[in-house]
């Protein structure tokens, strides 16, 4: 099967083929190749050779399975959650690793200041059409200064796919974009979030009624709170079909994190 598979490569070398081609021409013919092997499996434990016949019979099942990995990458659209493919690729140093390490130096430090992990949690915002609107004009003047990406973080169609099948879409600038100045305060009993390009511009882009399990009020009886970060999604996204990524327009939202401290 390699021996075919070489020759096909050689062949394939004197025509201007795009790799997608390629690939699916090599899937074909290791489809087809893969069987000979369970036929070598068969012929030697036919013949009383159960040790050598039990390991190409396995041989022959890992190849399948991948075989039937690039069948389902390279001519249907679909993803599947068994796909280790991934995995392997992360391991070996692929794209995808590479993506993460560009991922890792795009971080930006907040303004707040950095907290531990274990003492931050997710907090829940309700917004009304007012501060809604905020969040929209906020998100339009980010872009406008060049500080919201719309690269949908530099994933190709696949990996785009993997993350659309856990959140069902995913947006332009994933993974969100941090606001450059954001704070929390009181107002009528409540605590609101304020955020925008810098201190004087800020506005109400929500308010803050739950952190983690707990009611806000609650929860500052017993801690001390603070913004650990909010992060701007939103916008022009995509969602996944069979055959395609379609491009979707939904509301921008906030999402933020808060750190919490015991009082004394």
């Amino acid at each position: 099967m390699f021996t075919l598979l070489d020759l096909v490569n050689s062949y394939l070398g004197y025509f201007s083929t795009n790799s997608k081609t390629k690939n699916r021409i090599y899937t074909a013919v290791s489809a087809i190749g893969v069987w000979y092997v369970l036929y070598i499996a068969y012929r030697f434990l036919a013949n009383g050779r159960w040790l050598r016949g039990a390991m190409i019979a396995i041989v022959f099942v890992i190849l399948a399975y991948f075989v039937v990995l690039n069948i389902i990458y390279y001519f249907t659209n679909t993803v599947v959650k068994w796909d280790i493919s991934p995995k392997i690729e992360k391991v070996l140093g692929g794209p995808q690793l590479e993506e993460e390490k560009a991922a890792v130096h795009e971080v930006i430090v907040p303004a707040n200041g950095l907290y531990q992990r274990q003492h931050v949690m997710l907090g829940e915002v309700t917004v009304n059409a007012t501060q809604q609107d905020n969040i929209t004009q906020l998100a339009t003047a980010l872009m406008q200064l060049g500080l919201m990406k719309q690269d949908y973080g530099h994933l190709g169609e696949q990996a785009q796919r993997q993350i659309i099948l856990q959140h069902d879409v995913i947006f332009a600038n994933h993974p969100g974009t941090l606001l450059p100045y954001f704070d929390m305060v009181e107002v009528g009993g409540d605590i609101k979030i304020m955020g925008g390009i810098n201190q004087l511009q800020a506005r109400e882009l929500g308010t803050l009624v739950m952190v983690g399990m707990t009611p806000t009020h609650q929860a500052m009886m017993t801690y001390r709170l603070a913004l650990s970060s909010v992060v701007i999604t939103g916008g022009m996204g995509h969602v996944a079909t069979r055959t395609a990524l379609l491009a979707v327009q939904q509301p921008y939202k906030i999402q933020v994190e808060v750190a919490y401290e015991k009082k004394n």
